[in-house]
């Protein structure tokens, strides 16, 4: 059996999801030309989109892994609404290994939290059901070329970018953290 350790935000889920969903979307675009009929264009790909469902545990479980000591699901949630309520990217990694410590590969994206849902079902006992979907982020931005000539009349030119990550507003704090 496979070691899989999920981190959001640097907060590692004490279960692993049983199954993970990763999609790569294209962003390609057809035409239908006269004599050739229809092409692709081929562009980047889009972002990459990221779902599963996770177990929040009640109680301490011996398959449960806890790097700070047993947390209830409710410390868990509360950290999921703070990712909503801040607004910002995050970085979302799994690692994988075997059993002897051989490590698989990893995955270690930016991400946002674009929604979860959360499920109480009997057959869950007291553990909640926490349903998670994230989209990649990219940093973008904008760049100003400026233009300047020197002594001997050359033209010389400077690029400098600003990420939008710097300039973004920061949280309205109309949405409270519901679960501390």
């Amino acid at each position: 059996m496979s070691q899989y350790d999920f981190y959001l935000d640097g907060l590692l889920l004490p279960v692993a999801p049983e199954q993970m969903k990763m999609s790569i979307a294209n962003q390609n675009s057809t035409y239908v030309l006269i004599d050739l009929g229809e092409i692709n264009l081929l562009k980047r790909a889009g972002l990459t989109e990221v779902e599963f469902e996770c177990r929040l545990p009640q109680q301490q479980y011996p398959f449960a892994v806890y790097e700070d000591g047993f947390k209830p699901a409710a410390y868990f949630l509360a950290h999921f609404e703070q990712l909503k309520v801040n607004r910002k990217p995050f970085q979302f990694i799994v690692a994988r290994a075997m059993p002897n410590g051989r490590v698989l590969f990893s995955n270690n994206i930016k991400v946002s939290l674009e929604d979860y849902t959360i499920t109480e079902e009997a057959q869950n006992g007291f553990d909640i059901m926490v349903k998670i979907r994230l989209k990649q982020y990219r940093d973008y931005g904008t760049q100003t070329v400026q233009l300047s000539q020197n002594e001997s009349g050359e033209t010389l030119m400077g690029v400098s970018s600003s990420r939008a990550a710097d300039s973004a507003p920061e949280p309205d704090g109309q949405r409270r953290a519901m679960w501390q």
